[in-house]
């Protein structure tokens, strides 16, 4: 499983530098776009101006879940693994980051990611645990 989660990791990394430094360079975060009077803020959070899209956090997070996910197919902690990734996602827009979208798409590029790691190393049938 480290390996699976060794190859996660570099194609999040590159995936996620690839997205937000290269083809989606300078999109601007809430606070970029809206200007700090319009959120809402938390003390102590440092605000971030650019590279908003995709979420880099929910990228991780989902690609994180989807290989628990999968490697304990038959175990009721999916449901906790799947929490803990929206939370991740959600806490990002709460905390004015990121928009709706950039978490949105970061989830359903965390899980692709989730199931090309898995792929790389696991056959189905070894998947399924308890």
């Amino acid at each position: 499983m480290s390996l699976v989660f060794l190859v996660g990791g570099i194609l999040t990394l590159f995936i996620t530098h690839l997205l937000k430094k290269v083809i989606f360079k300078g999109i601007a975060r809430p606070v970029g776009a809206m200007g700090e009077d319009t959120l809402h803020l938390v003390e102590g959070v440092k605000m971030a101006l650019w590279n908003s899209f995709p979420s880099g956090h929910t990228i991780t997070a989902f690609t994180v879940f989807t290989v628990l996910s999968l490697y304990f197919a038959k175990c009721k902690s999916q449901y906790l693994w799947f929490s803990l990734a929206i939370i991740a996602g959600l806490s990002r827009v709460y905390l004015s980051q990121h928009f709706l979208i950039d978490v949105v798409v970061g989830s359903v590029i965390g899980v692709v990611i989730g199931f090309i790691s898995m792929a790389f190393f696991c056959k189905s049938e070894r998947t399924i645990h308890s």
